[in-house]
């Protein structure tokens, strides 16, 4: 995400459903926070978070740019 790669998401159907609504965060809006205390955060918000906040601030923050080539393709089988 921070890079500009692409996440792959294979067995998706296996996902437990806790984890769900975290995906869905990180597909719709591009935000999602990380188990080491930082929070990734769209292209578009950081942006506009920089209107207010220096850098460093959101560095403090530990606000992280997702790269706006961040992609996400997700398969899963279909349900019989």
């Amino acid at each position: 995400a921070i890079h500009g790669h692409t996440l792959v998401l294979d067995g998706l159907e296996k996902t437990e459903r806790n984890v769900l609504p975290i995906l869905n965060n990180l597909l719709e809006n591009r935000e999602m926070n990380l188990d080491n205390g930082q929070f990734l955060v769209s292209t578009q918000r950081f942006d506009e978070l920089l209107k207010s906040y220096t850098k460093e601030q959101l560095d403090q923050l530990n606000f992280i740019r997702v790269h706006e080539d961040f992609r996400v393709i997700a398969l899963t089988l279909p349900q019989l």
